[in-house]
């Protein structure tokens, strides 16, 4: 009888089920599906859902259906076939553990029997993305939940039907699962347990904690230690507790995220038919199947590099597109400008200021508020940068918030940490004008609701493809034990110590973060193409050169990558040509010899932004073809030493994985990968450069002149420290590092070069940090300089990578520089 009711109801759900159905609109992860589960055809295939719930059968039957996968039934006492697969209920299945029911029977004449095979698929369905708040009667009611029974799913489906997200975990092989137990009981018990964890961390991941209303957090922040101690520190004649308190509440007020899935939803739509679509020919996101796992066993934080306002909306979007839970993101508090600040905050963005400097109790606060977000669970976002990268180079990490989160992190004993490097680029970044003027000097723009609406002109534009590559992440409990011995004595819960060397951990953690946004790197099309081009002389080559070139850079990066997560979207040249050419302005000129490619002055300063994103990724190459710039000859350890020599260099300012350790290592595979492209021969035991006349020497002349301003800056560094060396004046830092852009500065007016990079004095100070960690240079307490005899021959030997123009110019302007007591007198004069 008891049958008879359930397949009656079954038979009503079903049609009442049925004109909702093609209102449905469902999301999957893995996607594709069919290949990210890469099921075995020949096997049968059972199907775990969740929860009990006949409405969210009837969403996997039509995915099933849709996509071309074996529609799943209802098990009952029969085993799945491959043509129809079978589907049981978790709750069900934690039914076999407490009494005798059928489906335990089938379980074990499935054990039994040693034929018996199927292929275990545990599958989620959220019905919205709402993690569970108790902010009103409405969400008790519309919120998808676990525990809701019949009637509240319907009412669920009728609220969320349209924003299903259905994730598929790996197929669980139930022969190896049983086989490895020595008898049945055993074996259930533990397969159970494991779907029942999997179904934890998988709604953990989709949907992330249980959200706590605003109010209840700011008061949280208010009663913390470490608020309630720099209140007391601060409280005074000139400060009363009354006003230390109303400044803290102001403070927390300022920075607090106010979280909606409501407002994600909106801002999802919104980017998804106004912007993104508009902007982007696509949006090419790697690696999302490895976070996906990890958030189900890690609290993530993600690092991005920061190249645009649309880095941090491109994140949340792809994360939130995949079924993850979008972070929240450490936002500048300058944008927090109405309408976007209230959004923002909203979708997860929390507010902080350029600078705590002097104001204990803002940072009190601030780090407050970083703690309760990792210790309640919540994945976070932040830019270790500080700020968006006007050249296109990764900026050196700052160190204040990743220390906080560091702190915070290893303080916490629930969950570990995993920090995850986002290397984000694309091939045409809206602000590359505006970063260009800021450059020559112009002044940074203040974000405000009138620059946001003359923003939207960019939406009638085609800025080609956004890349988004998730790199190699470290978890930071297993890096401490690393690198901090004994971390776990000092960051105790009850405790505010720290251990010794912890700033230089971060420091060193920060650099580490770094060296994997880079290795993950993606090569795309308009990149690859402003290598190329900007190493022409004149900016301008003929197209079968160009197509060549572009062939032998992809062949570099497939040859010898940086990492296993460096990326190459496209790798036939012609593709890549055609494809970035009009993004990139690229002017194709009809010759009757050949068509040639060309790019202007102006639009080639736009073009060093991408050539920078990637240059990295050559630096070993080129360093190896510009040491055959005046030498046909070379044996294989000259080039080694060479490269040594210099790596320090290309280490600090690319920031390149390998250390000082691998750096033969690395050469020698690069120059076996140059030897099989032809950019180098063998001649008995030296290596040989293509003859002028040989088609390679053009590529391999272009490859040396990507690093061409990197080495006539650090020769115009170690000249500048030779010649003041000898001078009978105290050496100074600050002066060292204006001299050497000063000198750049003039060397790119008098080239002609519309390249404000060039004379970054950010570059200069690291090539000071490098010379002084080498022992080259040493800093005394005033911060004078004193500088090794040894930098004569270096700035000798230098000089050798440069071209004759670029050598005979340098030397000239060296030898009319004037310091600055001469420039004043002159002026006088």
């Amino acid at each position: 009888m008891r049958a008879w009711l359930n397949r009656v109801l079954y038979e009503l759900v079903w049609w009442l089920f049925r004109p909702f159905a093609p209102f449905i609109r469902y999301r999957n992860a893995p996607d594709p599906l069919v290949p990210g589960l890469a099921l075995d055809r020949a096997k049968p295939v059972v199907f775990v859902l969740s929860s009990r719930s006949w409405v969210d059968y009837f969403v996997l039957d039509r995915i099933c259906k849709d996509l071309g996968l074996p529609r799943p039934s209802r098990t009952g006492s029969n085993f799945p076939t491959p043509e129809r697969a079978g589907v049981v209920y978790m709750p069900a299945l934690l039914e076999t553990r407490l009494r005798n029911t059928d489906l335990l029977r089938l379980i074990e004449t499935g054990i039994a029997t040693k034929s018996f095979e199927t292929q275990i698929v545990p599958v989620s369905i959220f019905w919205g993305r709402d993690p569970g708040s108790e902010t009103s009667w409405f969400k008790l009611i519309f919120a998808d939940s676990v525990q809701a029974g019949r009637v509240r799913k319907f009412f669920i489906m009728l609220a969320n039907g349209r924003n299903v997200f259905a994730n598929f975990g790996l197929p669980l092989s139930f022969r190896e699962t049983v086989d490895r137990e020595k008898d049945a009981q055993t074996a259930i018990r533990k397969l159970v347990r494991a779907l029942h964890f999997h179904f934890l961390r998988a709604r953990s991941a989709a949907l992330g904690p249980t959200l706590v209303r605003r109010h209840v957090v700011i008061e949280a922040l208010l009663q913390a230690p470490v608020v309630q101690q720099a209140i007391a520190r601060e409280t005074g004649p000139a400060l009363t507790r009354e006003k230390a308190l109303a400044y803290a509440r102001k403070c927390a007020e300022e920075i607090a995220a106010d979280y909606s899935t409501a407002a994600i939803r909106f801002l999802e739509r919104l980017l998804s038919v106004f912007v993104f679509k508009r902007v982007f020919s696509g949006i090419d996101v790697r690696g999302l199947d490895r976070v996906r796992a990890w958030a189900q066993q890690y609290e993530i934080v993600y690092m991005p590099a920061h190249r645009s306002h649309a880095d941090y909306l491109l994140v949340s979007y792809s994360l939130y597109h995949a079924g993850l839970v979008p972070p929240h993101i450490a936002a500048g508090v300058n944008l927090n400008f109405w309408p976007v600040g209230g959004l923002l905050r909203r979708c997860g963005a929390f507010y902080m200021r350029r600078s705590f400097s002097g104001d204990r109790i803002y940072t009190a606060v601030f780090r407050a508020y970083v703690d309760s977000l990792i210790r309640r669970g919540y994945a976070i976002e932040f830019f270790p940068e500080g700020g968006r990268s006007r050249t296109g180079r990764l900026l050196a990490p700052k160190t204040g918030l990743l220390s906080m989160v560091v702190e915070a992190g290893l303080r916490q004993r629930t969950r570990p940490i995993l920090l995850v490097p986002v290397y984000v680029g694309y091939d045409r970044c809206w602000e590359v004008s505006s970063y260009a003027k800021e450059l020559r000097g112009a002044k940074k723009q203040k974000e405000s609701a009138e620059g946001l609406l003359k923003a939207g002109k960019i939406l009638g534009k085609s800025y080609g493809k956004a890349y988004i590559n998730f790199g190699e992440p470290i978890c930071l409990q297993d890096y401490a034990d690393a690198h901090l011995p004994g971390w776990r004595n000092y960051f105790a819960p009850e405790s505010d110590a720290q251990p010794p060397g912890f700033k230089r951990f971060v420091s060193q953690l920060a650099l580490e973060h770094a060296r994997r946004v880079n290795a993950a790197a993606v090569a795309n099309p308009t990149s690859l193409v402003a290598v190329a081009l900007l190493s022409a002389p004149e900016r301008v080559v003929s197209a079968d050169e160009l197509v060549e070139q572009i062939g032998h850079l992809v062949w570099l990066l497939k040859g010898n990558p940086a990492s296993e997560h460096q990326y190459v979207p496209e790798t036939a040249p012609r593709a890549i040509l055609e494809f970035a050419a009009p993004i990139a302005r690229a002017v194709r000129v009809p010759h009757a010899w050949g068509d040639l490619y060309g790019v202007s002055a102006r639009d080639a300063v736009a073009l060093t932004y991408n050539r920078n994103n990637i240059q990295h990724l050559f630096a070993i190459p080129s360093l190896i073809a510009n040491l055959f710039r005046t030498r046909m000859l070379m044996t294989d350890e000259l080039v080694v030493t060479a490269v040594r020599a210099l790596h320090p260099f290309l280490r600090t300012e690319f920031f390149l994985a390998d250390d000082g350790a691998q750096c033969e290592t690395t050469t020698r595979r690069w120059i076996e990968v140059m030897l099989q492209l032809g950019l180098l021969t063998r001649e008995g035991d030296r290596l040989r450069r293509p003859d002028a006349d040989a088609p390679a020497y053009s590529t391999l002349a272009m490859l040396g002149r990507v690093l061409n301003e990197t080495l006539e800056r650090y020769c115009m560094t170690a000249l500048l420290l030779a010649e003041e060396r000898r001078g009978a004046q105290a050496l100074k830092r600050e002066r060292i590092e204006e001299d050497c852009r000063m000198l750049a500065e003039r060397m790119a007016i008098l080239t002609g070069r519309d390249a404000p990079e060039f004379f970054d004095k950010a570059l200069f100070r690291g090539y000071l940090n490098t010379l002084i960690d080498i022992g080259l240079v040493r800093q005394r307490e005033d911060q004078s300089l004193e500088v090794d005899a040894r930098i004569d021959r270096i700035a000798e030997r230098s000089q050798e990578l440069l071209s004759d123009e670029s050598r005979q110019m340098l030397l000239q302007l060296l030898s009319r520089r004037k310091t600055p007591d001469a420039a004043s007198a002159s002026g006088a004069v």
